[in-house]
């Protein structure tokens, strides 16, 4: 549990925290998420941070539907190395499934090759995010490789310490092949903290409602 005062003294420290995301680029260095950061997208509107994307083909972005404000039109992507960015505009959207497809100009965003097949339990992946504050590659090891996530359909999931930020962000394999997108699936109880500190529903994403 945690004590009131101290939850209000972090709230207050999250809502000072500049708009301006923190790019993977550096953390990513060395690590199998170096390979994808020319198809990693921070993306923002207005200045303000919503989350991340990964290039799926050219000219095309895959994030979660949550991270996209209702009604957006337009999107600023930046690259995960920083070296370029672009206007991303909303394709398609689906709240069931949780995903979003944006389209970007084509040459901006490198897509990422996708594993062949499943990771197995225990086997490390690796996340690259655009927080606002905290490391912005966060890796762990798969414990449900083939899981049934309820509201969305077949997926997997693995501990890593990844959320804000990373929602939409691709998970990698040791080879930096895309192995699927991050988005946050709580513990039981978890969820009223959580969802206080990122804005998120995360009983009802976990629950499909």
């Amino acid at each position: 549990m945690v004590p009131r005062a101290l939850l209000c003294l972090l709230l207050l420290g999250l809502a000072l925290l500049p708009g301006c995301t923190r790019l993977p680029a550096e953390a990513a260095r060395g690590t199998p998420g170096q390979a994808a950061l020319a198809g990693f997208a921070a993306l923002s509107a207005d200045g303000v941070a919503l989350g991340s994307a990964v290039a799926v083909a050219p000219g095309l972005l895959l994030t979660n539907a949550h991270v996209l404000p209702d009604g957006a039109t337009r999107i600023e992507a930046r690259r995960g190395d920083g070296a370029a960015a672009a206007a991303a505009v909303p394709l398609a959207r689906s709240p069931r499934l949780d995903l979003a497809l944006l389209a970007v100009p084509e040459g901006v965003f490198a897509p990422l090759p996708v594993a062949p097949q499943p990771p197995l339990a225990g086997q490390d992946l690796w996340a690259l995010g655009a927080p606002r504050a905290g490391a912005a590659v966060a890796t762990g090891p798969v414990v449900l490789p083939a899981a049934w996530l309820p509201g969305h359909g077949p997926g997997l999931t693995a501990r890593m310490p990844a959320l804000l930020g990373y929602s939409g962000g691709p998970a990698v394999d040791a080879e930096g092949r895309l192995v699927g997108l991050v988005t946050a699936l709580p513990r039981p109880g978890a969820a009223p903290l959580l969802a206080a500190l990122s804005g998120l529903d995360l009983d009802g994403l976990a629950g499909g409602g």
